[in-house]
């Protein structure tokens, strides 16, 4: 099982590490990655949790638990405000 990836902006992804969708959005979620799927393909994805999920707008936090998987490239900020930003929770 693969314990690490890079994607193609140099981005480390981690099993275990947290992601928060950018702050433009009106639902940000905090997804934790729990593993990796096609690794080593273009189809190469992170499968995460959604830990929470917080409502700008009415202020509701929801704890979901699902899953989804996000292509690693994905993972990154990006200047539309589509991308996400990495939670530093992990030690390393």
């Amino acid at each position: 099982m693969t314990d690490s990836m890079a994607n193609r902006h140099g981005d480390e992804l981690r099993i275990g590490q947290n992601w928060r969708d950018h702050p433009a959005r009106t639902t940000r979620r905090t997804l934790r990655i729990d593993r990796f799927d096609n690794v080593g393909t273009a189809y190469a994805a992170a499968v995460c949790t959604v830990i929470s999920a917080h409502d700008q707008d009415t202020g509701e936090i929801t704890e979901p638990g699902r899953e989804v998987s996000i292509k690693i490239d994905s993972l990154h900020t990006t200047a539309t405000g589509k991308g996400y930003l990495r939670a530093d929770t992990d030690s390393a």
